[in-house]
């Protein structure tokens, strides 16, 4: 069976993996772009675009990434699903720009086609499981520039990512954007904190500490974000960009002090996954009667309480401030969106 599709080309004999990009192509050469969100923060909804947005969005990648200056096509790869607005956008951006476009079967573990010595893609996108993958079996010595997209990047799993890309050759980057935005409206190099804006892309912080959001090409217009972040300046180049701590409505509110729990998540790793091992694992608050909330570690898998005092103890070591986790909580299995995201329960 065909784990791959080049694009533009011949439809005769697609497999059925491919039919759904085919459906999406058929509607923008008919004048129409349409997306579906996420579901991360409610039900799943379809978006129709304006199509000079689009465009602008896919001119705006091509010159973040020097993409635009080529005398040859740009080759292109994606294993994203149809059904999100990243695997559209790639699709949508070999339409606007003239790339060529390898489509891998949207899967965890996505297969790449073999490139001669030398003749990498330039230009790639994946989910962080998906990159993981790729890490493992040496997938990502075939790209220049891998885009990271879909979800958040945890430490663990950044720091295995570079030491790969660093080894095989391939720039890695994670992108901050929603299908509101059509994808990405600022990237950051793996291995840094900052996220720097796309061209044409403003943005602010609200009152609330949410990111406020300025994209006249893409048609968005004063987009109050409920995503906190602080702003910074990178300490080498001086640009200015802005720090992702996580979503406003995520944040714990225990004894007055505010705790973002991606953030927390981020600096936690190392000490959790070293004993939680491949076992899924979050931060949440729980209803506690002095403090308000609670900071409670959420782990996916059968209770083991044995583990659980053994966490909390090395927490408390390793993390001695008021933010840590002061309770285990055991999921047997954890709720996902459509798109494959683990759901904060």
């Amino acid at each position: 069976m065909t784990d791959f599709w080049q694009f533009p080309g011949p439809t005769d004999n697609a497999p059925e993996w491919v039919q759904p990009f085919l459906d999406a192509d058929a509607d923008w050469t008919q004048g129409r772009a349409r997306a579906h969100t996420s579901g991360s923060t409610g039900e799943p909804k379809a978006i129709d675009f304006d199509l000079e947005a689009v465009i602008a969005s896919a001119q705006a990648t091509a010159a973040h990434f020097g993409l635009d200056g080529s005398d040859r096509p740009i080759r292109a790869w994606s294993a994203l699903p149809a059904a999100g607005i990243g695997g559209r956008m790639m699709w949508w951006r070999a339409r606007i720009l003239g790339w060529q476009l390898t489509q891998s079967r949207p899967t965890a573990r996505p297969v790449v086609p073999e490139r001669p010595d030398g003749d990498r893609f330039d230009f790639a996108v994946a989910t962080p499981q998906q990159a993981e993958a790729l890490a493992q079996n040496g997938g990502l010595g075939v790209f220049r520039t891998l885009l990271l997209g879909g979800g958040p990047v945890s430490s663990g799993l950044e720091d295995r990512l570079l030491e790969a890309g660093k080894a095989l050759g391939c720039e890695l980057h994670h992108g901050f954007g929603m299908t509101e935005t059509l994808t990405h409206v600022a990237t950051r190099r793996l291995g840094t904190a900052l996220y720097h804006a796309l061209p044409g892309i403003k943005w602010t912080v609200g009152p609330d500490g949410g990111l406020v959001l300025e994209a006249p090409e893409r048609g968005v217009h004063a987009l109050h974000t409920r995503d906190a972040v602080e702003p910074g300046t990178e300490a080498t180049s001086g640009l200015p960009g802005f720090r992702w701590l996580g979503r406003l409505d995520d944040v714990i509110n225990t004894g007055g002090l505010k705790v973002h729990p991606a953030d927390l998540e981020r600096r936690l790793a190392p000490l959790v996954l070293s004993l939680v091992g491949a076992r899924r694992w979050h931060l949440a608050g729980r209803p506690h009667a002095v403090t308000g909330q609670q900071v409670t570690l959420v782990v996916e898998g059968e209770e083991d309480s044995a583990l659980g005092l053994t966490l909390l103890e090395r927490l408390a070591e390793g993390h001695p401030y008021p933010d840590r986790p002061r309770a285990v909580e055991w999921r047997e299995r954890f709720e996902e969106t459509a798109t494959g995201k683990v759901r904060r329960r």
